[in-house]
């Protein structure tokens, strides 16, 4: 887990062994006035690219209606989620706004780069290691940046003294850390370690404008829902921790939302 502020196209996870790349999984990040989101994912899997906007789903160029199948992919979505999945051992699920999920089977480790490393099960080993130099979180975030002509975009400056910015951040860490340490997490905190998910909360409402409650709030919601999906995801079970004032999940009508439970539709 680290934190890399940068705004532009990124290489989330791509296959770097073969000659030719079998897939690959890019993300456009925005700055919103409520903080960083995702505004596109491109996916390409051996000749076939997909691409993933808020409103619409488009593959090898042509708009399509979900769910659709093709050459082995199944591309469906709910309420929540656009979520791919395909033969070849790739999910790629996206919440539309500022998160994405990438599961890949066990037969591309140490075979990837990215944002998301190397895949080899040791989480320093490489990433962060270049001709024996460690190399900090902003460079190696820019290192996988997607040149995009269309796009113009300023490549975050690394920060020079990151115990600076921890020291300045860390009157936040309370507004975080009370709500992720608080018992009715407990469930989650025995499979899934909440400090990373308290730093990076931190950190988020640490470069807001700190009178900017909106965006502090935006910050605790999108912490509180990646914990909480990683925490189903690992076995956990997360309280129903949304409120109608702290949250809030809309849903379509006749429809409720319930924060671990079966993606099944019930029939009859």
């Amino acid at each position: 887990v680290y934190h890399f502020p940068g705004t532009c196209e990124y290489n989330l996870v791509s296959d770097c062994q073969s000659l030719i790349r079998q897939f690959s999984v890019h993300v456009k990040r925005t700055e919103h006035n409520t903080g960083p989101k995702i505004s596109r994912v491109s996916i390409s899997i051996n000749d076939i690219g997909i691409e993933f906007t808020e409103k619409q789903v488009v593959v090898n160029g042509e708009k399509v209606t979900l769910p659709v199948h093709v050459a082995g992919i199944l591309v469906e979505e709910n309420t929540i989620y656009t979520r791919l999945y395909s033969k070849m051992g790739i999910t790629v699920m996206w919440n539309k706004e500022d998160a994405v999920m990438v599961e890949l089977d066990s037969k591309y480790s140490n075979r990837t780069c990215g944002l998301c490393g190397d895949f080899n099960g040791v989480p320093v080993y490489s990433e962060f290691i270049e001709s024996g130099r460690r190399v900090g979180y902003t460079e190696f975030g820019n290192m996988h940046r997607v040149p995009n002509p269309t796009h113009v975009c300023e490549d975050p400056f690394e920060n020079d003294d990151e115990q600076n910015v921890v020291d300045k951040c860390e009157k936040f860490r309370a507004d975080c850390a009370d709500l992720l340490e608080d018992e009715k997490w407990s469930s989650c905190s025995w499979v899934l370690n909440p400090e990373p998910y308290i730093k990076a909360c931190t950190n988020d409402i640490c470069s807001s404008q700190p009178e900017d409650e909106d965006t502090s709030i935006s910050a605790l919601c999108a912490t509180l829902s990646e914990y909480s999906r990683q925490c189903s995801h690992s076995g956990g079970t997360p309280p129903s921790w949304r409120t109608a004032n702290f949250c809030a999940m809309k849903c379509p009508y006749n429809m409720v939302h319930s924060e671990s439970g079966s993606p099944c539709m019930d029939t009859c």
